[in-house]
């Protein structure tokens, strides 16, 4: 009925996707505007699929994507792909490769955090064979849209998403930027942008009330700006365990008798 309550948030709902999918527009189109080619680190998922539906339209775009031969993402991103038109670059990785990434990331990019380690490694191992030189990635739109499921047991979510927020934005993102540096790579990241990040704070974007949908607000801002419903409902994956590495650190961990504090600090010892 019109003027009910439900009618009024599902309008409200609507309004708010809107402003998000335009504040998404321009991030991406300030980012890109002029650029002969950019590559963006894809999986499939709703952060990527929205980045590379908005810069095809600006420039030429490859999308790479990390994967062993069986894992989630590579199988989804080659769908999604074909799905999108777009060329779609695979990497693979070796357990050697994973050792060699670990110690480039602890001696040369000065990371040497277990917290973080099989995210920067799995960075790490993509940016290593991106060609161009401007690089888009979805870092910050699980902090600003309610990505993680954490949140929904969280008594003030937005409290939470925003200090996590912070911690990317003054630890975690120097660190990508100073690794992508070293590779003459140049991170854009839309969802960090000002326009952007103004515009989820001011909505208030929070996971669903229902615990069923993390980021909600940004899965119908992605049918808006037309992803594919298919990737805009993707569940979401953190790369470091859709590409298989997670998995294949443990078992070269396991193999060596030790945890990763003691390999990272082996590592150290041994660049000293």
């Amino acid at each position: 009925m019109a003027g009910s309550p439900s009618g009024t948030c599902e309008f409200a709902s609507r309004k708010s996707a809107r402003a998000v999918a335009e504040a998404l527009r321009e991030a991406v189109k300030d980012d890109l505007e002029g650029l002969d080619g950019a590559a963006v680190m894809f999986s499939g998922g709703l952060d990527s699929s929205v980045l590379a539906v908005l810069a095809r339209k600006h420039c030429p775009v490859t999308l790479y994507t990390l994967g062993d031969a069986g894992s989630s993402d590579l199988m989804q991103a080659t769908e999604c792909a074909g799905i999108l038109d777009l060329p779609l670059v695979s990497v693979t990785f070796t357990r050697q490769g994973i050792e060699e990434s670990i110690r480039d990331v602890v001696l040369r990019h000065g990371m040497a955090r277990a917290k973080w380690m099989t995210t920067f490694v799995s960075f790490d191992l993509v940016m290593r064979k991106i060609r161009e030189r401007q690089v888009l990635c979805g870092q910050g739109a699980d902090e600003l849209f309610g990505g993680y499921r954490k949140y929904h047991a969280s008594p003030e979510p937005r409290t939470q998403m925003d200090r996590d927020l912070a911690t990317l934005a003054e630890e975690e993102m120097p660190m990508y930027r100073r690794l992508a540096s070293n590779y003459g790579k140049e991170l854009l990241t839309p969802y960090l942008s000002l326009r952007v990040m103004h515009v989820a704070k001011e909505l208030g974007a929070e996971p669903s009330a229902d615990g069923q949908w993390t980021k909600p607000l940004l899965r119908e801002a992605a049918a808006m700006l037309g992803v594919p419903g298919m990737m805009a409902q993707k569940p979401k994956k953190a790369m470091q365990y859709g590409s298989g590495v997670s998995a294949e650190l443990r078992r070269l961990l396991k193999g060596l008798g030790t945890d990763l504090d003691g390999y990272i600090h082996s590592v150290v010892e041994l660049g000293k």
